[in-house]
C-alpha cells in the first residue's frame, strides 16, 4: 500500500509547487508537481498533511493540463491552427491523448481557437489574392484539420459570382485571353482544374471570354 503525503507546498508567479512523498513499506519517493492556480483545487495543504490516491493522480492530471496550457499558448502564439492540428502538435511533447484534447477544448472554450473565424480569414485570403476556387480551398483547408461543416458553412456565405470572378481575373493575367489551340486551351483548363475550378465554372468562363 502506498501512502502519499505532503511534503512542500509553494506558490509563485508560475503557479503552486507541491513536493509529495509515495512511501511504501520497501520504498519512498517524492515527486514535485506545478500546477497552475486555475487548476489548483486542494485548498491550504500543509507539510505532512496526507491524501488520498484519488487527489494524488488528480494533481499529476492537474500538472500535465498545466503544462500543456503553457505548450499550447506557445504553439498559438506564432500561429493560427485548427483543434485538430493543435492537438496532433501537442502529442509531438508526449502528452497523453486525453490532455491534449482536454487543452484544444480549452483553447476553443476561452476563445484561443476560432476555426469558423480561422476559416474565414483563410478563404478571403485564397480566393482575393491567390483565386483559388471552392475544390481548393476545401482541399487547403481540411488538410490543415479543419472541420468540413465549419469549411462549407463560410464557403456559403461567398457569392458564386465571387469564384466567377476570380476566375476571370486569373485567366486574364496568366492567359491575357483563351488560347485558340487544342493543346494549350486543353493546358489551360487542365490548369484551372488544378486551382480548384469545376468544370462547368471554366467552360461559363471561357464563353463569356469568347463572347467579347
Amino acid at each position: 500500500m502506498i501512502t502519499y503525503s505532503i511534503k512542500a507546498v509553494s506558490e509563485s508567479p508560475a503557479g503552486i509547487s507541491v513536493t509529495i512523498l509515495a512511501d511504501t513499506a520497501d520504498n519512498a519517493n517524492t515527486v514535485e508537481y506545478l500546477i497552475s492556480r486555475e487548476f489548483w483545487k486542494w485548498g491550504r495543504l500543509h507539510c505532512g498533511a496526507v491524501i488520498t490516491e484519488e487527489d494524488y493522480f488528480g494533481m499529476e492530471q492537474s500538472a500535465a493540463m498545466s503544462r500543456a496550457i503553457a505548450r499550447m499558448k506557445g504553439i498559438l502564439s506564432y500561429s493560427g491552427v485548427s483543434r485538430r492540428t493543435l492537438i496532433q502538435k501537442l502529442k509531438g511533447y508526449d502528452f497523453s491523448e486525453e490532455i491534449c484534447g482536454a487543452a484544444a477544448d480549452y483553447a476553443v472554450e476561452h476563445g484561443m481557437v476560432r476555426e469558423d473565424v480561422q476559416v474565414e480569414h483563410a478563404i478571403d485570403t485564397y480566393l482575393r489574392r491567390k483565386y483559388w476556387g471552392r475544390r481548393r480551398i476545401v482541399a487547403e483547408l481540411s488538410t490543415k484539420g479543419y472541420p468540413r461543416e465549419v469549411i462549407e458553412a463560410a464557403l456559403d456565405e461567398i457569392p458564386e459570382e465571387d469564384f466567377l470572378h476570380a476566375l476571370h481575373v486569373i485567366i486574364d493575367k496568366k492567359y491575357v485571353e483563351v488560347p485558340t489551340d487544342p493543346q494549350e486551351k486543353q493546358k489551360m483548363v487542365l490548369s484551372l482544374l488544378r486551382m480548384g475550378y469545376s468544370g462547368s465554372e471554366i467552360k461559363e468562363a471561357i464563353a463569356s471570354f469568347d463572347a467579347e
